[in-house]
């Protein structure tokens, strides 16, 4: 039996998560000193009410090595062969540096006889992360052996593409992401950033003066894909319900409305984002 472990990063809907038997470990917040797990301490809807407010700048952190013992460990009392870990590229965070390092003190305890623990740098992050463990878990299910678990997810990476705009530099400038030179001017001329996230790659798409002109380019690099499989559209919490539904409107040739999915986005990229940022992924075929 194979059981797959992911991090909360990966956006997965507790039902999906439930339905598909996935372990999520949560990301660390911290706000103001205190530290909280992720989606278990703090809410998604908690962590952005408090970002709104603007009197946060708010610091993520990745799970201790012994999150990720007790994940192993559960699975593996459960009579799981193997345990995939897939996580968030090491290219934004060292998640995947703290599962490998648990999962090597975990294969020497008794408790771990019998199961094989294998890490996976995802390449991704979002739901796009969320994607490549249902996958997983979905080819499990079916039969599929890790290995071949794992070369589908390599191939599935390369097909996920996010596209993201920053209402403000002004949290990425705390968070070192760019100069005070650059953010500074930024916030001065109100310039939104957007960027693309593929292959664990992030690069910058454009800069926009206007939140109206960024939106179109989000909606214009998505329809720049082609056989769309799955489509999300992420936001960074404040008033955006309009801005959310005009993409979706927007983008429903490319997947109908009832099959897109809507979510706040984790907060990994909301500390960096900060308020009214908004996001397209998309799952392509190709």
């Amino acid at each position: 039996m194979i059981r797959i472990v992911t991090d909360s990063v990966s956006d997965l809907p507790d039902a999906e998560a439930l339905r598909l038997g996935i372990d999520v470990v949560p990301m660390l917040v911290e706000i103001d000193g205190a530290s909280y797990r992720d989606g278990v301490d703090l809410s998604r809807e908690q962590f952005y009410a408090q970002l709104v407010s603007g009197h946060v700048f708010p610091r993520t952190a990745v799970p201790g090595m012994g999150a990720f013992i007790a994940a192993y460990r559960a699975l593996a009392e459960q009579g799981a062969s193997d345990i995939l870990s897939i996580h968030l590229s090491k290219r934004y965070s060292s998640v995947v540096d703290a599962a490998i390092a648990a999962a090597q003190v975990a294969q020497q305890e008794p408790w771990c006889r019998g199961t094989r623990i294998h890490v996976l740098d995802s390449g991704s992050i979002e739901i796009g992360l969320g994607w490549m463990a249902i996958e997983a878990a979905e080819m499990a299910a079916q039969g599929g052996g890790v290995q071949a678990i794992m070369d589908e997810l390599v191939r599935l990476r390369r097909r996920i593409h996010i596209y993201a705009m920053a209402d403000t530099l002004k949290y990425l400038r705390k968070g070192g992401r760019v100069n005070a030179l650059v953010g500074g001017i930024g916030e001065l001329l109100q310039i939104r950033l957007l960027v693309e996230i593929n292959d664990g790659t992030v690069s910058q798409m454009d800069r926009a003066r206007t939140r109206s002109r960024g939106i179109e380019r989000l909606i214009e690099a998505a329809h720049a894909q082609q056989g769309v499989k799955r489509l999300a559209v992420l936001h960074s919490g404040g008033d955006i319900t309009a801005d959310v539904a005009y993409i979706q409107q927007r983008v429903s040739d490319l997947l109908p409305l009832d099959q897109q999915w809507m979510m706040l986005a984790t907060p990994v990229l909301g500390a960096h984002f900060g308020p009214l940022g908004l996001g397209i992924a998309l799952l392509t075929d190709v």
